[in-house]
């Protein structure tokens, strides 16, 4: 397929253009500096995609990358970034659909806490302690499935750089919800009980960028299950992982 990354020197993006290349898609990288995705071809052996140089606040650069595309992932941003990474998820969006048209497919991430809490109707962004900043997700979600885009909006918990620079086997997978099952009782446990089990359960959630790469890369048809769904990744069962303080929230 061919493929447009943009954000491909970040930390899922450059996962995701690697992985990609290898499986043998026509890669085309978005990104802001040459050098950078050079540097990163290089350590990795990669043939060099196709770059375009740009700006992805620059929305008639965006049309234009996306014109011939088969799909776009946008892996640009960090939601830490706060009212930027909103302006940024919306601006790449709405360019995606005017170069992509009606119907293009478009994958783009967010986080846990806009998946809801299996049982429930709540999302999880209601549940106490849970911090505000992850609220830019659901603004994020709203302006997205509100395009004529085929979309589909990865929601991972913490994310991390794989020990082997491999995706993990077996991961699981859902849509709209957790990947989990859900707490005993969920409809009567109070909000602060579920916002415990969900924080006691992040280390099944703590997948590595290179399983969210994959979970992408699997699922890029147009007809794909995962079609516009809010979709949910947690780690294979019997293994869980830490988050590295030092990396980004989701």
């Amino acid at each position: 397929m061919k493929l447009l990354i943009i954000g491909a020197t970040g930390d899922t993006g450059s996962r995701l253009l690697r992985m990609a290349i290898q499986e043998g898609h026509e890669v085309t990288a978005f990104v802001r500096s040459a050098d950078k995705l050079n540097e990163q071809l290089t350590a990795a052996s990669l043939t060099a995609p196709a770059v375009i140089i740009g700006d992805v606040f620059d929305q008639d650069s965006i049309s234009s990358a996306c014109h011939g595309q088969d799909v776009v992932i946008n892996a640009a941003g960090t939601v830490r970034d706060g009212e930027q990474f909103v302006e940024l998820v919306r601006k790449v969006s709405l360019a995606v659909e005017n170069g992509l048209g009606a119907g293009g497919r478009y994958w783009f991430f967010g986080g846990i806490g806009v998946l809801n809490v299996p049982g429930t109707n709540r999302m999880s962004l209601e549940l106490p302690k849970i911090p505000s900043i992850y609220r830019a997700h659901q603004t994020n979600y709203s302006t997205v499935s509100s395009t004529s885009l085929n979309w589909s909006m990865l929601c991972p918990g913490p994310m991390t750089a794989a020990e082997n620079g491999e995706p993990h086997q077996g991961l699981r997978i859902s849509t709209e919800v957790w990947p989990l099952a859900r707490p005993g009782l969920t409809k009567l446990l109070p909000p602060i009980a579920t916002s415990l089990a969900l924080k006691l359960r992040m280390p099944q959630l703590t997948v590595s960028f290179e399983d969210a790469a994959k979970v992408i890369l699997d699922n890029l048809a147009q007809d794909s299950a995962l079609s516009r769904k809010r979709v949910g990744i947690a780690l294979p069962v019997g293994i869980t992982r830490h988050k590295d303080p030092e990396l980004n929230p989701s």
